[in-house]
This record gives C-alpha cells, structure tokens and sequence, in this order.
C-alpha cells in the first residue's frame, strides 16, 4: 500500500473510534446523575466522581482522537473509561435469556472497540493528524550523522629492552 493509503485508512480509524465515543459522551453528559447512580448501584465507590471523570475523558479524548493529539494519552483516558463502563454496566454473565444476548452483544462490541485503542496507541495517528503536522512545522534539519569511525586492530608490543642482570651474565658466559 501506498502512504496516502495507509494514511486514509488511520485517519478513517480515528474517525470511526471518535463515533464509538462521542453520541453516549453527549447522551451521558445530559443525564451525568444518572449515570453516576448507575455506577453506584453496580457497585463503583465514588461513583459521582467516576462517572464526571469518566465523561469528560469520553468528549476531550475522542476529540483528541479525531485530531491525533497525544495518541497515547487519549487512547489510554479511553481505555481506562471503556473498562470501566464495561465491566461495571455489562455483565453479562449476571443475566439469562434475552437480557444476556444483550449484554453479552455489548460486551463484545466493546472489546472490538477496545481493540481499535489498543491498535492506535501502537500505530499513532499518521501523517494526517495534527501531531504529524505540527511535528513537521517544529522539525529542525536533522543532523549530519557523524561519520564512525572503523575499530583498528591491536598493535603488537616491541619486545622488552631490559638490561640483563650482572650475575646472570656469568652463569651465560660458564654455559658458553
């Protein structure tokens, strides 16, 4: 593929993980105390506190997502939101019969989109994203690499030039 390509494909990416988010955000955001009872009643202690955190994370990350500002920070704020919401809210397990299908169909659909985060956060936004342009707008030249230079081979010791004792010149001299 070529990079326009692979660029379109992450900004569609980007885009398509911001819906996931942004519509329940906005619904959340008008009903907040009911979605922090909610979070109570499942069992969440704070919940008030969680659930404001939790829609704040789910309007700023997401637009920070469509911008492909800070990858790894908005992609983590909705992970952490989306493993909140879905173990809390969607436990499936708990329910029988039609109720389940249900919680069962949502629970799957959020570990795709959980996916999908996990997927950005090792890839980042590509080129098409505010990060990449304003990376480009910032970059200085790069450096001219310095040249390495090869390792050499070990020269070899010159043999010692030591004097010889006086007394072993006498033992040389019987040998001879």
């Amino acid at each position: 593929m070529n990079a326009g390509t692979t660029n379109g494909i992450l900004l569609l990416n980007r885009l398509l993980l911001a819906g996931c988010f942004l519509p329940p955000a906005i619904a959340r955001l008008t009903n907040i105390s009911g979605f922090a009872a909610a979070l109570t009643m499942k069992g969440i202690p704070y919940g008030d506190i969680v659930a404001t955190i939790i829609v704040v994370a789910e309007i700023v990350a997401p637009l920070a997502l469509i911008l492909g500002i800070a990858p790894r920070v908005s992609a983590s704020a909705l992970i952490a939101g989306l493993v909140i919401t879905t173990g809390a809210l969607h436990r499936f397990w708990d329910y029988g019969g039609l109720t389940r299908q249900g919680e069962q169909a949502i629970f799957l659909a959020n570990l795709g989109v959980l996916s999908g985060l996990l997927f950005y956060m090792l890839v980042g936004p590509g080129a098409w994203s505010w990060q990449s342009w304003w990376g480009a707008m910032g970059a200085k030249k790069p450096a001219k690499k310095k040249r390495q230079s090869r390792p050499r081979a070990a020269k070899p010791k010159p043999p010692s030039t030591r004097p010889m004792p006086v007394d072993d010149e006498d033992e040389y001299a019987d040998a001879a």
